[in-house]
C-alpha cells in the first residue's frame, strides 16, 4: 500500500475474487494463510478478505516482486502489529536498500557474463 488513509474503507472481498484480482493461485492464498501472513474471516467454508488483509497481501506482494525473502516480507509486515508503522517503515526502508545491493550487484555480474559471451561470439 502507499500509506492511503482511506485503505481501511476498502471493500471486503471473497477468496476467488482476490485470487483474481491479484492474480494469485489458490494454493498461493491458502499457503499465505498458512504462513499466518493474512487471515481472512471464514463464513462456512467461504473466505472473506477486509481491508486490513488485502493491505497485508499488497505488501506482501510487492516484497516478493523486489525479490525478498518471503520470512523476510512476513516480518517486516507483521512489524505493524508489533511496532507501530514507523518502526515498520524504517525496517522496510532497510530491508529494501540491502536488496537493492544485492540486485546492483546480480546486475553486475549479470553484465560482466553478457559481455563475455558477446566477445565469444564475436570471434
Amino acid at each position: 500500500m502507499d500509506g492511503k488513509a482511506d485503505w481501511h474503507e476498502r471493500a471486503p472481498m471473497w477468496f476467488h475474487d482476490v485470487c483474481a484480482q491479484y492474480q494469485l493461485t489458490p494454493r498461493a492464498l491458502r499457503y499465505y494463510e498458512f504462513l499466518g501472513i493474512v487471515s481472512p474471516s471464514r463464513i462456512g467454508r467461504d473466505r472473506l478478505y477486509h481491508a486490513r488483509e488485502l493491505v497485508r497481501l499488497e505488501l506482501l506482494l510487492r516484497a516478493r516482486r523486489f525479490r525478498l525473502p518471503l520470512e523476510t516480507a512476513r516480518q517486516l509486515i507483521e512489524l505493524y502489529d508489533s511496532e507501530g508503522p514507523l518502526k515498520q517503515e524504517l525496517r522496510w526502508k532497510q530491508a529494501l536498500r540491502t536488496q537493492r545491493a544485492r540486485i546492483a550487484d546480480e546486475i553486475a555480474h549479470l553484465n560482466e557474463i553478457q559481455d563475455e559471451m558477446t566477445a565469444i561470439l564475436e570471434t
